[in-house]
Parts: structure tokens; C-alpha cells; sequence
């Protein structure tokens, strides 16, 4: 996401050292409590995976963050106050570009917790430190909610995928993963985005030089580097910001890549859009805007769970959450430029959480918790809590 994290009470240390996965002088060894090691791969993950990171201090473990150097993850870290060290970078299209380059981002991080010590669990959302945690004989807990990835990686590491309930398990069974390694949640990931977060805190961004009575529109290309990409949801893109420049609309755009801008040239615009060259508090900037159009993501349910009109023009196989929000009311997904019509201009009211489990965060430490202090992988199921 273009966005950052506006989480606070977290201490600012990303020196440049730690930056590129170097240790500094190691702490004197002795007794200490378990260890929870959290790795941050992209953009979105640091909004639903760094809470975790004072969750876990609280209940009384240490952490260690890993991030990858993509986007504006480090940045978003940064501005957070989050303590990093950062494996990997961007590597582009390709499946076996990405592999060969995950698993030297694995060899990397197994190399340095050989140095600073190993950690008794992880928590993540990515392939390479799977396969780390795996070579390094620790339980893993891959947090994922959308059930189209490849999943042959966390099939083989034996991870835990800890996943929203209202995907039925029986895509992820389909894959070959075990039911053994799958804990359902009730609510979705944004529950722990948004968990203990008083929106009330946060200003709205500045959108400078744009009109007051503007309808404002947060607008979020296509990844066209993942796996499951597809050249329909640009095709989409193109269809959705030619109609909001028809329509009068200011469109915020969060590129993902920097040709992406690219998009925007030629369109009838009344007023010029507004392009992000910098990371933003992702509350402040939803905040900002009367409507969400994106294709799909984090982003689509980030708005959709504040009440913020959001609308989805990803064209991939739909995942089990978006079709959910869809149908409580809080999203809407267009699956053809026919469908453009539907997306309704006007200044937005005032923010609606959905809260779909408040308490997500809280019992997902607990389960957590249990493997990191017990070295043992838990099977308990959340769906009932």
C-alpha cells in the first residue's frame, strides 16, 4: 500500500546498519522469555502485522522485525517507529525470479538468527520466511486472506495459516494443505489493523489545492508483478479513471510502481490528480477521500471496514473476505466497465467500524504465544471464540 502506519508508543530506531540485515554488537547472553520473530515482506503487511509487535511485548515475549526492501515498506516501518532489520528487495515478474530470490531472502534471515540467536515462532505472511522458520525447525503462523496464492511453499514448511472464517477451507484442502495447519478466525485481518486504534486521533491529510466541495477518490492501480495478476483488472484501471475523470472526480492516486502514473496522462480532468510521492498515515488519508476505487487488497478493506464507499475493479479470481464485504454492504465489486455506473460520487458521512472481532488480536497472541513458549504447534480453531 502507498500508504504508512500512524501506530504509536513504538520506539524510532531503523539505523542504517540494521537496515541491510547487519548485526551490531550482540547483547550479553542469558535467560530470556520466548521469541517471536515478525517479517514484514510488503506495504500492507506492516499495517496488519506490526500491532503485533507491542501485543506480543505486552504479553510479556521479545520480538525481532525483518522487513523486505519493496515499495515503501521500510519507509512505512520507519515513519512508524518500528525497529527493523531488512532482507531482500523488489525483484520483479517472473516465478522463478521470485523464488530464486526468496529463498536467498530465507538464507539470509536463517544466517542471521544463527548470529543473533534464534526465535521460538513466526508470525508472517511470506514464502521466504516460511522457509527460514522451516530450515530453522521453528513453528510458523502465516496470516493470509486471500486463498488464491500458491500455497505449495506453506504446504511443504508444514506452516500454520491463520485465516478469516468466512473462506471455506476447503480451497486451501484442494491445495494439499493439511487441515491439521489451518486455524480459521472470526472477523478479518483489518480487525487487527484498526485494533485499539482511536480514529478520532488521527487529522485528515491535506490534499492541497483541492476544492472543498471536490468529491475526493482514492484510486490503487493493479499489482502487475504478482503471480495471480491479470491484464483485465489494468484494463479495468484505465475504464474506472477514464469514468472518474468524466464524472468531475479528484483522484488520489497511489501508484504501486512509478510507470503507473502513466495511467492518468490524456484523461479529461477537471482538476489534476492528486499523485502520492510519499508515504502517507493510511488512516489520515482514507480519511481524506469520499470513496475507495482499487483492485482489491488491503487497501479495499481497509475503507471497507471504516464504512468508506469502496469499490473493486480487480479482475482475478475474487477472494471469499471481498465477496463477504460485499455482501454486508460494505464493498462492491465491478466486473466489467458496464459496472462503472454503479460507483456513487458524493461527500461521504461520517466513518462506520465494522469490528468484525475486536478481540482478534488478543487471541491470536494467545495461540501464538502458546508455540512460541511451548515449542509445539497449537491446532486450535478461533472460529468459535
Amino acid at each position: 500500500m502507498a500508504t504508512g502506519s500512524a501506530r504509536v508508543g513504538i520506539p524510532v530506531d531503523v539505523s542504517d546498519g540494521e537496515a541491510r540485515g547487519r548485526l551490531g554488537p550482540r547483547a550479553p547472553r542469558g535467560p530470556r522469555g520466548p521469541r517471536v520473530w515478525i517479517d514484514i515482506d510488503n506495504p500492507p503487511q506492516v499495517q496488519y502485522l506490526l500491532p503485533f509487535d507491542g501485543a506480543f511485548r505486552r504479553a510479556g515475549l521479545e520480538t525481532v522485525i525483518t522487513a523486505r526492501d519493496y515499495g515503501r515498506t521500510v519507509e512505512m516501518l520507519h515513519a512508524a517507529g518500528a525497529r527493523a532489520h531488512v532482507f531482500g528487495e523488489r525483484v520483479g515478474r517472473g516465478r522463478v525470479r521470485k523464488g530464486v530470490a526468496a529463498v536467498r531472502r530465507a538464507s539470509a534471515q536463517k544466517s542471521f538468527f544463527d548470529q543473533a540467536g534464534r526465535p521460538d515462532v513466526l508470525l508472517a505472511a511470506s514464502r521466504a520466511s516460511a522457509v527460514a522458520a522451516w530450515r530453522m525447525g521453528i513453528p510458523g503462523f502465516l496470516i493470509g486472506d486471500y486463498e488464491h496464492v500458491h500455497l505449495a511453499l506453506y504446504r511443504l514448511t508444514r506452516s500454520k495459516i491463520l485465516y478469516p472464517d468466512v473462506i471455506d477451507p476447503a480451497v486451501f484442502v484442494r491445495h494439499g494443505v493439511r487441515k491439521a495447519d489451518l486455524i480459521p478466525f472470526r472477523g478479518i485481518k483489518e480487525d487487527l489493523s484498526f485494533a485499539g486504534v482511536d480514529l478520532g486521533a488521527f487529522e485528515a491529510h491535506d490534499l492541497e489545492g483541492v476544492p472543498a466541495e471536490a468529491v475526493r477518490v482514492l484510486f490503487r492501480p493493479p499489482s502487475e508483478t504478482s503471480h495471480y495478476y491479470s491484464e483485465g483488472s489494468t484494463t479495468m484501471a484505465r475504464a474506472a479513471l477514464q469514468w472518474l475523470a468524466r464524472a468531475g472526480a479528484v483522484v488520489v492516486f497511489a501508484a504501486r510502481e512509478p510507470d503507473q502514473v502513466a495511467l492518468l496522462h490524456g484523461l479529461p480532468w477537471s482538476h489534476p490528480p492528486v499523485v502520492l510521492q510519499r508515504s502517507i498515515p493510511f488512516i489520515s488519508l482514507l480519511k481524506s477521500v469520499d470513496a475507495v476505487v482499487c483492485a482489491g487488497g488491503t487497501m479495499l478493506r481497509e475503507a471497507a471496514y471504516l464504512g468508506i464507499p469502496a469499490y473493486s475493479i480487480f479482475r482475478s479470481q475474487s477472494g471469499a473476505v471481498d465477496r463477504w464485504l460485499e455482501q454486508v454492504g460494505r464493498a462492491r465489486l465491478l466486473g466489467s466497465p458496464a459496472d462503472l455506473d454503479r460507483i456513487q460520487l458524493h461527500r461521504r458521512g461520517p466513518l462506520r467500524r465494522l469490528d468484525s472481532n475486536p478481540d482478534l488480536l488478543d487471541q491470536l497472541v494467545a495461540v501464538i504465544t502458546a508455540a512460541a513458549g511451548q515449542r509445539r504447534h497449537p491446532t486450535r480453531c478461533l472460529a468459535a471464540a
